[in-house]
């Protein structure tokens, strides 16, 4: 499916075709593709940050809508569908050493005794689409292993208006902020579709990269890629945004 952003107020949304109306700001108004076709960024399933930069170029209103502009996504959490219970997560994760373990971006360099151990500190939890799952400038306290599913990563640009950063599917991790001082969300994460996730929280994790220091250097090394990924996606956009029209 195409990623597509509304050009009167930035909503953001994953679907075959446009809707007539946008769901965000309710206007009739038209909605850019900004589907990545460029081989850099690694398929039709991510965003275009360039071309997402350009839609907030021109946004109705042009720069007058950076005083209050309507937000890509309520900031109220939506409920889980289902979080496995009990506070046992060998008991949540029980049958998972029998599953095929996807690599999983964050834990790229580590056997699979470390990643099943990492893997077993969390728990399960489930998200309905439009669940917003993590918010920007929340203290960050978890970690998350996408398992199915996909969810975008949003950051604000200015205040009360997010734009999609990237596109975070099964394999991918999300919240290493909760790795990083100020251990502070740097983005919003809203699940695009019923999305299954493990949830590891920091102290545990982090604990376990102090007993392990080749594991936690690892581990930091990966955040480091994603982090210049974000950042590079971000340049991007701004760049789409203050690009000189021809």
């Amino acid at each position: 499916m195409a990623h597509w952003m509304c050009t009167t107020c930035g909503y953001y949304l994953q679907s075959s075709a446009p809707p007539e109306r946008c769901p965000s700001c309710r206007e009739g108004c038209a909605f850019n593709d900004v589907t990545c076709y460029r081989r850099e960024c690694g398929g039709e399933q991510n965003i275009d940050p360039l071309v997402v930069g350009s839609t907030l170029k021109i946004l109705k209103g042009g720069p007058q809508l950076a005083a209050k502009p309507t937000p890509t996504h309520s900031l109220d959490p939506l409920p889980l569908v289902k979080i496995l219970k009990g506070g046992n997560a060998e008991e949540d994760l029980k049958g998972l050493s029998f599953w095929p373990i996807p690599e999983i971006d964050i834990l790229k360099g580590l056997n699979e005794e470390q990643k099943r151990q990492i893997r077993n500190l969390g728990r399960i939890e489930h998200y309905e689409p439009n669940a917003v799952i993590c918010t920007e400038g929340e203290k960050a306290h978890t970690l998350w292993l996408v398992e199915e599913g996909r969810v975008a990563v949003e950051s604000r640009l200015v205040v009360g208006l997010q734009f999609p950063v990237s596109i975070v599917g099964g394999g991918q991790a999300f919240g290493w902020s909760a790795l990083v001082s100020p251990y502070v969300y740097t983005a919003t994460v809203v699940a695009l579709y019923k999305t299954k996730v493990i949830a590891i929280e920091q102290e545990a994790l982090l604990s376990m990269m102090r007993a392990t220091s080749p594991l936690g250097l690892t581990i930091m090394e990966n955040v480091a890629s994603i982090v210049a990924s974000r950042l590079r996606a971000v340049e991007l956009a701004l760049s789409g945004m203050f690009r000189q029209t021809s």
